[in-house]
């Protein structure tokens, strides 16, 4: 009897433990479909990839705890007062997300917001704000002054456009003051105090920063005129859903990392430098190759330096210690300067007249969006479910949000008579294979003007800046205005070029 009663509570433990794995399992699928680019960019910023160098050997020790999100509600309640709170199942994966799979990513974060949150406490006080509103950049950008968006935020407070001109920021194609830390800040905590005025309400005001006033408006019409962070956000456009579910998840963590384990990973986001100011005008990659840094540490350095240039007369900063170097070295910059230059431009001199039109094949990547299959994603890139799958490795038709895939695309561009056109394998075609023109459309295709655009990917490392000057004729301004954006740009992102 001892014996059987042994191997029944032995059973009932192995059960427990069985039932405990499919938990985690389940919790570690649901967050594979969260959104992590923002701390994801922190963790690719200069300062961070050096410190984690520093570090990398000790990641991982430490106690690890669960996260307690049994009361979250009463929690935040008491963690950020001042502003509403809610604690959705959103709530809960972000602070499972980061307190466990993604603890690192936290710890790093909380170890830059404790530089940062000295200045915007300050800020915030001055402007009569709740304290618990520093957080707000924490989910926003992830405090990375250097961070932008697709749909053209930039900075710390990830400011509009707009937005920043109204605050007295200076926006142009080659000056983003949204980077700087401090004058974000004071923009930021004015428009703060403008929504809550405007709002009377700080969800609304939050929500309404975070998201955009036009948002909350149509957020209210669906819902019939609610005012709580609850009901509204799920009604928001899906790139800006998860900003208010990462603050609560963010104030959580970090009102209790001590007690989850999540120890701060000191990180200076920012070096100590030698402030020069430029005789003439100086290109962020000339310099990284007379003084043998990488052309990333110098942009970091200079944050504002959206365009990867200095004009003459400003300002602008170097490693400590590498002002002396370059005083000696100047005189060699403009050799440089020019030899680079004619180097980026000879490729650009190729007349029209020199080219041909081709069909190139060119690999893109899609990240899966909540509500997506494969069969639609197909035809949205005219491809088929099967070379989907191929490419892809998968074995079924079942796709998480959240996942990357690869997609190869073919594009007509114009290239060299030399370059011949590729040959594609039998089996791939057709692939973004438009219908074939009436006889009619096809006489008069081959008697119009080439297209007035030409189509550029933008690479790592790019900025509007460069790209202008590989195409004669071109200002990063032009390239503004053609395409409707800001000098932030990512890679992948299309641009169009006009043709001169």
């Amino acid at each position: 009897m001892p014996r059987a009663s042994a191997l029944f509570y032995e059973l009932m433990r192995s059960i427990r433990r069985l039932f405990s794995l499919i938990a985690s399992v389940v919790v570690a699928c649901a967050a594979q479909a969260q959104v992590t680019w923002r701390t994801d960019s922190l963790m690719n910023t200069w300062a961070v990839k050096q410190r984690m160098a520093e570090v990398g050997t000790n990641l991982g020790r430490g106690v690890v705890r669960a996260v307690d999100t049994e009361n979250l509600y009463e929690d935040l309640r008491r963690e950020a007062p001042g502003i509403p709170v809610f604690a959705d199942s959103n709530v809960v994966l972000y602070a499972d997300l980061y307190g466990e799979p993604l603890r690192e990513h936290f710890r790093v974060l909380l170890g830059v917001s404790q530089v940062y949150f000295p200045m915007i406490e300050k800020e915030l006080e001055r402007q009569g704000l709740p304290e618990a509103l520093k957080h707000l950049p924490m989910a926003l950008s992830a405090m990375n002054t250097m961070a932008g968006s697709t749909n053209g935020r930039g900075g710390l407070w990830m400011l509009t456009y707009p937005v920043a001109l109204r605050y007295g920021l200076s926006v142009t194609g080659d000056l983003d003051e949204r980077h700087d830390d401090v004058k974000s800040t004071l923009a930021a905590s004015r428009y703060l105090n403008d929504l809550h005025a405007r709002y009377n309400d700080w969800g609304l005001a939050v929500m309404a920063f975070a998201c955009g006033p036009a948002n909350v408006t149509r957020a209210q019409q669906r819902t019939g005129g609610a005012t709580d962070y609850r009901s509204l956000y799920p009604h928001f456009t899906e790139g800006e859903q998860e900003v208010l579910p990462l603050l609560m998840a963010f104030i959580h963590l970090t009102a209790n990392a001590s007690t989850f384990g999540l120890e701060p990973i000191e990180v200076m986001p920012w070096e100590p430098t030698d402030t020069l100011i430029a005789t003439a005008e100086l290109h962020l990659h000339t310099l990284a190759q007379v003084l043998q840094v990488p052309q990333v540490r110098l942009q970091a350095n200079n944050p504002t330096r959206c365009a990867g240039f200095i004009p003459a007369g400003a300002a602008f900063h170097l490693p400590r210690l590498m002002g002396e170097r370059f005083l000696a070295l100047r005189d060699s910059i403009p050799k440089v300067q020019v030899a680079l230059a004619q180097m980026q431009n000879t490729p650009t001199t190729i007349t029209n007249e020199n080219l041909v039109s081709v069909i190139v094949e060119k690999s893109i990547r899609y990240r899966v969006r909540s509500g997506d299959n494969l069969s639609n994603i197909a035809a949205r890139h005219r491809v088929t479910v099967k070379q989907l799958k191929a490419w892809n490795n998968l074995r079924s038709d079942r796709i998480n949000a959240g996942r990357t895939l690869l997609i190869k695309v073919k594009k007509r561009e114009l290239v060299k008579p030399s370059e011949p056109e590729p040959q594609l394998p039998e089996d791939e075609s057709p692939v973004n294979q438009l219908p074939s023109p009436p006889v009619e459309d096809r006489a008069r295709q081959e008697v119009s003007p080439a297209p007035a655009f030409v189509s550029y990917t933008v690479q790592s490392g790019d900025s509007l800046y460069g790209i202008a000057r590989r195409f004669p004729g071109i200002t990063a301004q032009r390239l503004m205005e053609v395409n409707g954006i800001t000098a932030a740009i990512h890679p992948g992102q299309e641009l169009k070029i006009p043709r001169p």
